[in-house]
C-alpha cells in the first residue's frame, strides 16, 4: 500500500519536472535582433498595442497616440513583416498614418 501511495505522490512531482524544463523549438531567429524582444518598444507604452489593434476593429486610424506611433515606425522591417504576416497591408497603412503625425 505504501508503494501505491508513493507512486501517486512522485507521479505529479516528475510531470512538474518533466514539463517545468521542457523548452519549445524557437521559429526563425531574425537576424540582429532578439526574436522575443522584436517589439518590446511597443509593449513598454501602455495600452499601444490595443491602439494598434483598434484599426482592425473599427477601420479607425485616429486613436493610434503619437508615442505609440512612434514605436511602431522604430520596429525594424523584418519584425514588421514577421507579427503581421497574416495583414500585409496593414503595416504599410499604419505607417502612413504615424508618418503624418
Amino acid at each position: 500500500m505504501w508503494m501505491i501511495n508513493k507512486f501517486f505522490f512522485l507521479l505529479p512531482v516528475a510531470c512538474m519536472a518533466v514539463l517545468g524544463t521542457a523548452q519549445t523549438l524557437p521559429s526563425q531567429p531574425i537576424p540582429g535582433q532578439d526574436p522575443i524582444d522584436c517589439m518590446s518598444s511597443l509593449y513598454a507604452i501602455p495600452n499601444c498595442l490595443q491602439e494598434i489593434a483598434q484599426p482592425f476593429v473599427n477601420g479607425e486610424f485616429g486613436t493610434i497616440g503619437h508615442s505609440c506611433c512612434h514605436a511602431f515606425l522604430g520596429l525594424s522591417a523584418d519584425c514588421i513583416t514577421e507579427r503581421f504576416a497574416l495583414f500585409p497591408e496593414f503595416p504599410p497603412t499604419l505607417r502612413d498614418h504615424c508618418s503624418s503625425q
